[in-house]
């Protein structure tokens, strides 16, 4: 990933600090879009947000932004192991002038997931924004894969989205925001990714229903869909052939970065996204389209 270079005049010295911490491989190695602007009105300022996955690459890109925003941020990361990582994502956060609080678990069973949102509850009173970042990739033939593999990527895909989605319709305030985030290989069907695609397939009818479900509370309810995206959870199971081919399938040339995505997020969660709900958005170069 390139470092963003950044207006010094036009951005608040904190932020552009915590924009330039970013700049490890697999973390926010840039984040051009807010760095290149002056600092907003925070528009989430006063609200929380429920971010899971957020230990780094894009999980901790979408914390980041939406502290920027001015909501404070339950960090969720999997297991005990990467609890200085989650600390980093949980700092950087803070550094925008908000509040934190951080929660370790498998959202795979519901009850890890309840425990999930009454953390945010207590830290905060209340969630008003809810980034479902967690996922798990495997690689391989589906002749290959083994239970219990499938069970891994189908307890964190399927299931942990679901009991999060479903706490979420129970908790969320009104006028809140879901967003779900889904990959581009369901619109650009790809040898060797049919677990992990499989397993994020469901999201797009969980948020249709969900969205026409809390629609009337004001709550969106969105999937965002990256195509590859130049981070060590893209990275690690991949040949360098297989890397190649995923750049020269974008028009561009290019893999996706992270400060590619984050923006949109950051925008389905503000308050004046309110009109775009149920939809499932392809945000990958022209890499695949629907």
């Amino acid at each position: 990933m390139t470092n963003a270079a950044t207006q010094g005049d036009s951005t608040a010295p904190g932020r552009r600090a915590a924009i330039l911490s970013l700049g490890a491989a697999g973390s926010l190695a840039a984040f051009a879009a807010a760095a290149q602007q002056p600092a907003t009105t925070r528009e989430l300022a006063g609200k929380s947000a429920l971010v899971t996955g957020a230990r780094h690459n894009l999980g901790r890109g979408y914390a980041v932004a939406l502290a920027q925003m001015g909501a404070d941020i339950l960090v969720h990361h999997h297991t005990p192991d990467t609890r200085d990582q989650a600390e980093e994502t949980a700092r950087l956060c803070r550094a925008q002038g908000v509040r934190t609080a951080i929660f370790t678990g498998d959202l795979g069973r519901s009850a890890t997931v309840r425990a999930m949102y009454d953390a945010a509850i207590a830290a905060f009173d209340r969630i008003d924004v809810v980034v479902n970042s967690a996922g798990r990739i495997w690689k391989g033939p589906i002749a290959e894969a083994a239970e219990e593999e499938f069970e891994r990527c189908l307890a964190i895909n399927t299931r942990g989205m679901f009991f999060s989605m479903q706490e979420a319709a129970r908790r969320i305030a009104e006028g809140g925001r879901i967003i779900n985030i889904a990959t581009s290989l369901l619109c650009a069907t790809t040898p060797l990714y049919g677990i992990y695609a499989g397993t994020k397939a469901g999201i797009e009818e969980f948020t249709r229903t969900l969205a026409r479900e809390l629609g009337g509370r004001g709550v969106t309810v969105n999937a965002v869909a990256p195509g590859p995206i130049d981070t060590p959870f893209y990275r690690a199971p991949e040949s360098p052939e297989a890397i190649a081919y995923a750049t020269n399938a974008v028009p561009a040339r290019r893999l996706g970065q992270i400060d590619d995505i984050v923006p949109l997020v950051a925008f389905l969660a503000a308050p004046r996204a309110q009109w775009i709900s149920g939809q499932t958005i392809w945000i990958n170069g022209a890499y695949g389209t629907r």
